[in-house]
């Protein structure tokens, strides 16, 4: 199957917030915020872990009124920003939660995230990895002459640690300086630290389950 049509790009700068402390100012500088959304991903790979080890992810998501699937590659990196290739579709929230809990198979679903999978891993089965949820904050913020949407997370991992992070997405790399510079500058106001996030959520559970 050629999914190159259906393969979007995904740029996103990653902010490690480091404590609630942390989370609470950026939070409260921002105040009224435009969307709470929790969401519970789960991510999926064969006993032999054959889909990352070709490079990719599979994510099922439910999120507040929907469910989401989607397939996400190994990150590239240019500068702060992270550049990932992406196939998503939406699905009900219900259909994602039976997959979460594994009273529905994930290949059962047909749309193109799973016939990419599909074509990756032939006809072996898949196999839940990980399961973490994530209360995520979203706030509308002007940096220069364009408003970017802010996405302040908090994730619960399965062994009771949390990760408090801001993430950004872009539309393209043509102002990452601005943005940088203007992210560094709020964040010193605050007495934040700037941390670049190197790690993924799901890298971290996968490590904090002992999986890598």
């Amino acid at each position: 199957m050629d999914s190159s049509k259906d393969i979007n790009r995904e740029i996103e700068i990653k902010l490690d917030l480091g404590s609630f402390t942390n989370y609470l100012k950026l939070i409260g500088f921002l105040g009224q915020i435009e969307q709470e959304e929790r969401q519970i991903n789960c991510f999926f790979d064969t006993e032999d872990h054959q889909l990352s080890q070709s490079g990719w992810a599979l994510r099922v998501r439910a999120e507040n009124k929907r469910g989401l699937i989607t397939v996400k590659s190994i990150p590239a990196e240019k500068g702060l920003a992270v550049i990932r290739q992406e196939i998503e579709a939406e699905i009900t929230r219900g259909q994602a939660l039976d997959i979460i809990n594994l009273r529905q198979d994930v290949l059962s679903i047909d749309n193109m995230p799973i016939a990419f999978i599909r074509d990756k891993v032939g006809k072996q089965n898949l196999t839940r990895l990980v399961v973490f949820e994530n209360i995520r904050q979203k706030k509308i913020f002007k940096i220069g002459d364009y408003n970017y949407l802010l996405e302040i997370d908090k994730t619960e991992y399965n062994d009771g640690s949390v990760d408090y992070e801001l993430e950004l997405e872009l539309k393209d790399t043509s102002n990452l300086e601005i943005i940088e510079d203007q992210l560094r500058k709020l964040f010193s106001s605050l007495d934040i630290p700037f941390i670049h996030q190197q790690n993924s959520k799901f890298h971290r559970a996968l490590q904090k389950a002992n999986i890598v």
